[in-house]
């Protein structure tokens, strides 16, 4: 029954040790995010979003550019000519209109990252620009910011499927329009230099 503990020292030495990488590399990203985006003052909606970004990253910082594109639904409270009573109060709407929508967004980023064992750990800001367009019963391109700076502060934890392939995760949060956030999965591929 020795075995068995040398057998698991050595398990925990391998999840522990940090894998050869590259001081400087090259990454593709490929992402599927699920965002909740502000389209006016009082509406935020729901989408899928696809994302592609190229990183340059040396052995503690990164920086790179995304595009994000993605299809938004939703729906909203609409008053349809509601006259407020005597005593002051409104009505509750009761029609409910279907929005859907499109996003796209340009971003640059830089941040930070460090490697534990098998993960990377990361931390960057992105500066960019996102339209939106927004439709509802009511017409075509009804809502949407339109050229809306934008200024996410993001995390991220990569797993290391080999030398050139990890799997991670995402979540962001606008700075400018806290409504605007973002969880997702990406899979990155790395070409070291």
């Amino acid at each position: 029954m020795r075995l068995a503990p040398t057998l698991i020292g050595g398990l925990l030495v391998v999840a522990a040790s940090q894998p050869a990488h590259a001081e400087r590399q090259l990454s593709l990203d490929f992402g599927y995010l699920q965002n909740q985006i502000a389209v006016t003052d009082q509406t935020s909606i729901q989408g899928s979003f696809a994302r592609f970004g190229i990183r340059m990253s040396g052995r503690y910082l990164h920086a790179g550019v995304e595009a994000e594109e993605g299809w938004l639904t939703g729906q909203t409270w609409e008053d349809y000519g509601y006259v407020a009573r005597a005593d002051g109060t409104t009505p509750e709407p009761t029609h409910s209109s279907p929005l859907t929508g499109n996003t796209l967004a340009l971003k640059m980023l830089g941040g930070a990252h460090t490697n534990v064992g098998p993960l990377t750990l990361g931390a960057d800001l992105a500066y960019g620009f996102r339209d939106t367009w927004v439709s509802s019963d009511r017409g075509m391109d009804v809502a949407g910011r339109k050229n809306e700076p934008l200024l996410e502060a993001r995390t991220r934890i990569d797993y290391w499927l080999g030398q050139q392939f990890t799997l991670g995760v995402v979540a962001s949060t606008d700075l400018h329009e806290r409504r605007d956030t973002s969880v997702g999965a990406i899979l990155a591929i790395h070409f070291p230099n």
